[in-house]
């Protein structure tokens, strides 16, 4: 399949000369491609709730453009609100006719008016000394998890066994009502529950690959089955499994709050960690995580003398899905579901990994063999309304965003969504919480495995 168009300003030939360019420069040409034919009104998820202008891709190249980029465009006191309503979504760049590439356009602003105003002291502290820090992440989130008994815990309907407890977290600390579902925090975190080398299970004829597992701070701190899963399914295919304990935060939700500077250290240090293994390929469970790694690190370091190394990572890295239909290239691979017989199942494109990622046959063909006539096409391709801390700060604008895709999740008759974007998961099975629907929301490792795979660990 032939990937979407993607953001890659290092590979965009209008670049050229991009280690004599300032940033500033670039994203001036990317602006005066938009020229303003408003078909970014009909795909973007923010303009669509909100019908103003300012807050679509074509109203905030206009006001970079008109106000004088280089100097007064970044002085209103309304700019850090008209750029942080965007979701990241990706959904306006592909549809643009000239290619704008309207989420680097955001990231670049938001760099920007961090640089000039400063970083406000809650997420200094959250992205500086948490993110940015493992060992004071691991004890913030361990901290946490000895409070969440305060929580009331979020009740399911559906008939299948809930496998990620959910927790409402209220809002009120944030000056909002009402709450949103989180994952409750388990007792071990996926780097205490697996070894850093996972070899195969069994070996299969002509197979001798080595990967290396990049997990994510939701696989890592939230959801650490999925990560065990992803492990042994692998192993279970004749695959070696590399878990290096020192990997990191990708840095995307820093980078996303204009933090750039930190977001660099966070990549860095991961591309370090990495590059040091003796592994052919990089595999991540996480939708957001795979974009970072695949392009979101490399466009961070455009200019820099490190970006052919981040380049040459990204070629390397492959989503879960993705690994599991190049595997079975020859031949199908042996799955099956653990879940029970007729079971309906449906999938949700996660943005980061349709649009970002051109990733869009492969889950459904590892579903469609698996579970034949029982999987279902959901109907609705867009964006669940998640956008990380977007889902936070624009809570009710994110709530309306994602109606639509709760509704076509009720209309799918479907009992389980999948995914493979924890964040979009988490969106979505609060949604279905709130609305008290029945469905359950898993990651695509946590409904296949190998066929005999059960009888193999008794």
């Amino acid at each position: 399949m032939n990937p979407l168009p993607r953001t890659d300003l290092h590979k965009d030939s209008a670049m050229s000369d991009r280690h004599e360019t300032r940033p500033g420069d670039l994203f001036q040409a990317e602006i005066e491609k938009c020229i303003e034919c408003g078909t970014c009104l009909h795909s973007c998820p923010v303009y669509r709730e909100c019908l103003e202008d300012a807050f679509s891709p074509r109203g905030r190249n206009r006001l970079l453009r008109e106000r004088g980029y280089a100097e007064q465009a970044l002085a209103g006191d309304e700019l850090p609100k008209i750029f942080e309503k965007c979701l990241l979504c990706g959904r306006c760049v592909t549809g643009c006719p000239r290619g704008v590439q309207n989420d680097l356009v955001v990231l670049w602003a938001r760099e920007e008016l961090i640089r000039r105003r400063g970083l406000p002291l809650a997420k200094k502290v959250a992205f500086r000394k948490l993110m940015a820090n493992k060992a004071a992440m691991r004890r913030a989130v361990r901290l946490a998890g000895r409070f969440q008994w305060f929580l009331p815990r979020a009740r399911s309907a559906g008939a299948l066994p809930q496998r990620t407890p959910l927790r409402h977290l209220p809002l009120l600390f944030m000056g909002l009502q009402g709450s949103c579902a989180i994952p409750a925090i388990p007792e071990k975190f996926l780097s205490e529950l697996v070894p850093g080398t996972n070899p195969p299970t069994r070996p299969v004829e002509g197979r001798k690959l080595r990967v290396a597992f990049f997990a994510g701070c939701a696989t890592e701190y939230f959801l650490p089955h999925v990560g065990q899963a992803i492990i042994h399914l692998l192993n279970d295919l004749g695959v070696e499994v590399l878990f290096p304990g020192e990997q990191g935060c990708c840095g995307v939700a820093v980078l996303a709050n204009g933090d750039a500077e930190t977001a660099k250290g966070m990549a860095e240090r991961n591309l370090d960690v990495l590059s040091g293994l003796d592994a052919d390929l990089v595999v991540t469970g996480c939708a957001t995580c795979g974009s970072t790694l695949r392009s979101g690190w490399t466009n961070l370091f455009r200019g820099h003398p490190r970006q052919a190394e981040f380049a040459a990572l990204g070629e390397k890295v492959r989503d879960f899905s993705e690994l599991l239909v190049e595997l079975s290239e020859c031949k199908p691979l042996p799955l099956r579901s653990p879940l029970p017989a007729g079971t309906r199942v449906t999938y949700h494109d996660p943005c980061h990994l349709a649009r970002y990622q051109g990733i869009v046959e492969q889950p459904r063909r590892i579903l469609g063999q698996v579970f034949g006539p029982d999987f279902v096409e959901l109907g609705h391709t867009g964006c669940c309304g998640c956008g990380g801390s977007f889902s936070l700060h624009s809570r009710d604008l994110s709530q309306r965003i994602g109606e639509e895709k709760l509704a076509a999740v009720e209309k799918s008759g479907a009992q389980v969504v999948v995914n493979t974007c924890p964040g979009c998961m988490i969106q979505i099975a609060s949604g279905i919480s709130t609305h008290r629907l029945p469905q359950q929301v898993l990651h695509l490792a946590e409904v296949i495995e190998r066929e005999e795979a059960r009888g193999d660990r008794k």
